[in-house]
């Protein structure tokens, strides 16, 4: 199961790539800060020359959280999907056959794992 999760049709700037104001600026010119943030433009908030927090419009959060919601809910009924297979009676033997196998039968499984991986290399 190697679902690819996306959270937003474009990837979110990293903090280092926002905007900086800092602690000081803001107390001056709280407003123009509102107005830029308001306007869905991110501002990386910094004191001592290092981001200490973000700020994000309403909409912005808003979305966030409904995203982290679905993306949360998706990721709980995958692992559950997934722990579900891991408990059957056929992965529970094979598991205790890893366990118990000699350092020799693991070398053996690994050599054929890199010819099956090899073969299917285009």
């Amino acid at each position: 199961m190697n679902k690819i999760y996306t959270t937003h049709d474009q990837p979110c700037p990293r903090v280092q790539e926002l905007p900086t104001v800092t602690a000081t600026q803001l107390k001056q010119s709280t407003a123009d800060v509102l107005d830029q943030v308001s306007a869905g433009k991110p501002v990386a908030i910094t004191r001592h020359d290092k981001a200490r927090v973000v700020l994000i419009s309403v909409e912005q959060y808003n979305e966030l959280i409904s995203d982290q919601s679905h993306l949360l809910s998706d990721l709980k009924k995958e692992y559950r999907t997934m722990l579900d297979e891991m408990q059957s009676p056929e992965q529970k033997a094979a598991a205790l056959r890893a366990f118990n196998a000699t350092p020799e039968e693991l070398g053996a499984a690994a050599v054929r794992g890199a010819q099956q991986s090899a073969a299917q290399l285009p």
